[in-house]
């Protein structure tokens, strides 16, 4: 039975109405039981889990609130979770990622991570691995290159990033004190940014 939220009416009385009023306190409890641990038990008012259906546009939030939704995302293609700050502000999704050797991953800080492997000669440019399906860098805090040339043990290797330009080119110089002329360095890359 639907539950009906006029019930009882002043006029009513109890004995006709009780019935209504028991399929009335019946739906509640099942709707509660949902996602909660049920109010006849410890631990009552708490969450089992949440389940958030995907929305299909951001919702609206005002001063001194924040949303958290699952919204399909451009990226992955798949649902994700969302953060929409107060005021309606900015849109930041916490949960996109593509994990691999080479990837990304947004915090829910709205910081974008990007990793991976590449290798320069000398004096070279990098392009960050681009395309639909990975996020730009509007902006970049912090790159880390390290050395790792499987296919050699020399430790007289060096990278080091000299510019970066966005979306995601970085210019990069590897040198080996070892051999004369520009050196070729395999190296591992994680960028910070937004």
């Amino acid at each position: 039975m639907a539950y009906q939220q006029n019930i009882p009416q002043p006029t009513d009385k109890i004995k006709d109405s009780q019935n209504d009023i028991l399929n009335n306190f019946q739906g509640i409890k099942t709707a509660w039981d949902i996602n909660h641990v049920t109010f006849d038990l410890g631990d009552q008012g708490k969450h089992k889990h949440v389940t958030l259906p995907e929305q299909g546009a951001a919702p609206a939030t005002a001063a001194n609130e924040i949303a958290m939704y699952s919204k399909q995302s451009t990226l992955t293609g798949a649902s994700e979770l969302f953060i929409r700050r107060e005021s309606s502000g900015n849109e930041l999704e916490a949960t996109g990622a593509s994990l691999g050797a080479i990837g990304w991953s947004y915090l829910p800080s709205g910081l974008l991570i990007k990793w991976g492997v590449s290798s320069c000669t000398g004096d070279d440019t990098f392009v960050l691995p681009a395309g639909a399906g990975i996020p730009d860098f509007t902006a970049i805090y912090s790159i880390q290159l390290t050395v790792a040339d499987a296919l050699t043990t020399d430790i007289d290797q060096a990278i080091r990033a000299t510019a970066f330009t966005l979306p995601g080119t970085i210019r990069v110089y590897a040198s080996n004190r070892s051999t004369t002329g520009p050196a070729t360095v395999g190296f591992e890359y994680l960028l910070i940014g937004i």
